[in-house]
């Protein structure tokens, strides 16, 4: 019968994390906001956590903090990258879940981050992975100020939480690509209307100008259509020069 009855409690977990993640994209709020939001869910429905944060390791290794719950997960990303140890760096490298029930028998694996971690008052701390894409990785670090309280309904939550949680982000993440091409594709081709009207071109040979003067000032070509725009409206003059 409790079987039964938690079967159904985490289908209705599971259908309410997806109806989150679809609220997240639908939100097109942008990175930063599915980011804040996806802590925040985390602290709201994840039981025991008193603190969350989301880690971005970059190609080259460093570590950036994203919407902390507060400055005590800031310093623990800054501690981590100068460190060089962590559960959120060790979850990245092992593309999966690091657990650690009590910082203070943590030190053997950690010694330094451990030490740091428990003076500031964290004892229980658990890192998800997230997502590794293009050199880049992210991790969703949960914390606690008791030892041992992630308990099991806990760990299943957070996983049902962080592969949602990885969806929307993902998803967010290709909405800003897709919204960065449609603005640079509104400014060349704003662009290419200037050449065209100047100098009786061709929508081809208006392009074909925007790319020569990429390659002879080496500039993306983005970079050359906004100057011609700008010295279009504000009357500039200067390179580049097609």
């Amino acid at each position: 019968m409790s079987g039964a009855g938690e079967q159904g409690v985490g289908a209705g977990l599971a259908q309410a994390l997806d109806t989150a993640a679809r609220k997240l994209l639908a939100r097109n709020g942008g990175v930063e906001h599915t980011l804040e939001l996806i802590v925040a869910g985390a602290i709201a429905s994840i039981p025991h956590v008193d603190r969350a944060g989301i880690s971005f390791v970059e190609a080259d290794g460093t570590i950036t903090s994203r919407a902390p719950s507060d400055e005590v997960v800031a310093e623990f990303d800054a501690w981590q990258n100068e460190l060089g140890e962590g559960p959120c760096r060790d979850s990245i490298h092992e593309h999966g879940r690091v657990l650690v029930t009590d910082m203070d028998t943590a030190g053997e694996r950690w010694p330094r981050f451990a030490a740091a971690a428990a003076e500031r008052g964290v004892a229980t701390m658990c890192s998800f992975f997230l997502f590794a894409q293009n050199g880049n990785a992210g991790a969703l670090n949960l914390y606690a100020g008791r030892a041992g309280v992630f308990d099991d309904s806990s760990l299943e939550t957070g996983a049902l939480f962080a592969s949602h949680a990885a969806i929307a982000l993902h998803g967010a993440k290709r909405a800003a690509g897709l919204n960065e091409a449609l603005r640079t594709r509104d400014v060349i081709g704003q662009a290419k209307g200037i050449l065209i009207e100047r100098f009786t071109l061709s929508e081809d040979q208006a392009f074909a100008m925007l790319v020569r003067s990429s390659q002879d000032t080496n500039l993306k070509l983005r970079d050359v259509a906004t100057w011609l725009l700008n010295e279009a409206t504000q009357g500039r003059s200067g390179p580049p020069t097609p």
